[in-house]
């Protein structure tokens, strides 16, 4: 998503001062959240410590804490929560990242107050566990039917960091809501808000991040600015 602010200042983004906890605006606005039935605070109780400067296993306030930091933090916050050698890929914008400094321009449109808009985040599941003895396995040859030239187009970030260890996974669900201040993948956007899904998957290594895959859905926030046809749902039953 973030290359979506292309034509942002991205100097003055940097510039733009990132205050206030985005937990206390969800909390003073009077937003609940409800995972099996418990509010937040019971909920994520007993997972306060499990972020990424925490301890024991990872779990849903890893999730937490790696999207509260994306908001309240910024680009200077959330860059140290990768590994030295890692790789972010957003596969929508078919973007691949392995550069700190490239991360770090890139989350800029994102952090509370930037010029590019508001833009709130939330995860909805987080699913992982150990990594066990499991690491990438990949198929590297031209299965026919491509060319070599377009076999390796489209494979290529596929097979990125395949050589990094990691020892946790997980995959995370989440909704993105964006009020935008600015024009959005080249459709007019100024004013106007739009929500889709997204997924994640994370390998981390010592609790950082090693490998990123990040998927969300063009398509909706597309026809939410009036640049394509909602879907025709001929399967449902009328």
């Amino acid at each position: 998503m973030h290359l979506g602010f292309l034509n942002s200042e991205v100097d003055e983004i940097s510039n733009a001062k990132k205050t206030s906890s985005r937990r206390n605006f969800i909390k003073t606005a009077g937003a609940m959240i409800s995972v099996a039935g418990l509010a937040p605070s019971a909920a994520f109780a007993g997972n306060k410590k499990q972020g990424f400067n925490g301890t024991g296993r990872m779990g849903m306030s890893t999730g937490e804490d790696w999207i509260d930091t994306f908001y309240t933090g910024g680009a200077e916050a959330i860059v140290h929560y990768y590994a030295d050698d890692f790789v972010f890929e957003d596969i929508t914008l078919f973007q691949t990242i392995q550069d700190k400094d490239e991360l770090y321009r890139a989350f800029l449109p994102f952090g509370k107050g930037s010029p590019a808009g508001e833009h709130q985040f939330d995860v909805l599941r987080y699913d992982g566990g150990m990594a066990g003895d499991r690491t990438a396995q990949l198929r590297m040859e031209n299965p026919g039917g491509y060319s070599d030239a377009d076999w390796h187009h489209w494979s290529k970030d596929t097979f990125l960091g395949a050589d990094h260890s990691y020892d946790e996974w997980c995959v995370m669900q989440w909704i993105w809501r964006g009020k935008h201040n600015v024009d959005f993948l080249g459709l007019p956007a100024i004013g106007k808000t739009t929500t889709t899904r997204g997924i994640t998957f994370h390998c981390y290594q010592n609790r950082k991040i090693v490998r990123e895959s990040t998927f969300w859905n063009y398509r909706d926030v597309a026809i939410q600015l009036g640049a394509a046809p909602a879907p025709n749902k001929f399967w449902l039953k009328k």
